[in-house]
C-alpha cells in the first residue's frame, strides 16, 4: 500500500492554492497562545549522515532569501517519528507530562525500537506546508510507518495526541516561511519538485524535549534548545 506519492502531491496542490503562508512562530506567541508554548516532547530521527545533511543544507541555502527566520542548525535536522505531547510547567492540560514520567515512557518503548532492524528511506524532493519548507521522506517499504505504529502501540493513550495535519506525512523541516505571498514561493520551488531523493539509512531514534519558549526574533529556531531523554539504536 504505497500511497505516499499521492499524499505528497495532494499536499503540494493544497499549498499552491493558498494566497499567503502562515506564520505559526508568531501566532503561537500572541495572546493566550503563549501560555501553551510549553516544551515539545517527541521521538525523532536525527539526520546524521553527512552526505544527506549536506544536501539538505544546500537546499536550505537556496531558499534563504525566502526564509525570514534563521534556519535550524545542521545538528537539529530530523524526521519527527512521533509527537508525544508537552512538558508540564504547572499547567495541568491534556497531553502534558511531568519530567519524571518521561523516563518511564523511555523505558516502555526501548525494546520495541531497539528490536527494529535499521532500514533505508529516501529524502526529497522539496514540498511545503503552509508554515514551512520541507523535504519529503519517501518510505517506500513502509518501514518507517511500521516503526511508528509499533512505537505508538507501546505508549499510553495520553502520549498519542492527534497529528497536527490529520495524518502522518514524514518530512524534514528546512525552514519557516513566516507571513508572505505563496505565488512567488511556488515559482521558486517548481524546479525543486523534481530533484532526485537521496538515500538515508535510519539507525537511531532519540526521545527528546525541545524547549521553545524564547522571544520571537530572527534567531528563534537557533535559540531553542534540546533536553535529551534517551537514545535508541536500531539493530544493524
Amino acid at each position: 500500500m504505497k500511497q505516499q506519492p499521492g499524499v505528497y502531491r495532494a499536499q503540494w496542490e493544497q499549498f499552491t492554492h493558498l494566497s499567503r503562508t502562515y506564520d505559526t512562530l508568531a501566532r503561537e506567541r500572541r495572546g493566550w497562545r503563549r501560555w501553551l508554548l510549553l516544551p515539545y516532547v517527541g521521538f525523532i530521527i536525527p539526520v546524521d549522515d553527512p552526505v544527506v545533511r549536506d544536501q539538505l543544507l544546500a537546499w536550505q541555502a537556496d531558499f534563504r532569501p525566502h526564509l525570514p527566520y534563521d534556519s535550524l542548525p545542521p545538528d537539529a535536522l530530523h524526521i519527527t517519528l512521533h509527537y508525544a505531547g508537552l512538558l508540564r510547567r504547572g499547567l495541568v492540560l491534556p497531553q502534558t507530562w511531568r519530567r519524571p514520567a518521561l523516563d518511564r515512557l523511555a523505558e516502555r518503548v526501548c525494546d520495541t525500537i531497539e528490536s527494529t532492524t535499521a532500514f533505508e528511506v529516501s529524502i526529497g524532493p522539496l514540498n511545503a506546508f503552509p508554515n514551512v519548507l520541507l523535504a519529503e521522506v519517501q518510505d517506500n517499504n513502509e518501514c518507517l510507518r511500521l516503526l511508528r505504529a509499533n512505537l505508538r502501540r507501546e505508549l499510553p493513550l495520553r502520549a498519542r495526541p492527534p497529528t497536527r495535519w490529520g495524518y502522518y506525512l514524514p518530512h524534514v523541516t528546512l525552514g519557516y516561511w513566516g507571513d508572505q505571498p505563496v505565488a512567488p514561493l511556488v515559482d521558486a520551488m517548481q524546479s525543486y519538485r523534481n530533484v532526485a531523493p537521496v538515500p538515508f539509512r535510519i539507525t537511531r531514534v532519540k526521545f527528546t524535549v525541545y524547549v521553545r519558549d524564547v522571544p520571537l526574533g530572527r534567531d528563534v529556531l537557533r535559540a531553542a534548545h534540546e533536553d535529551l531523554i534517551a537514545t535508541y539504536h536500531l539493530k544493524t
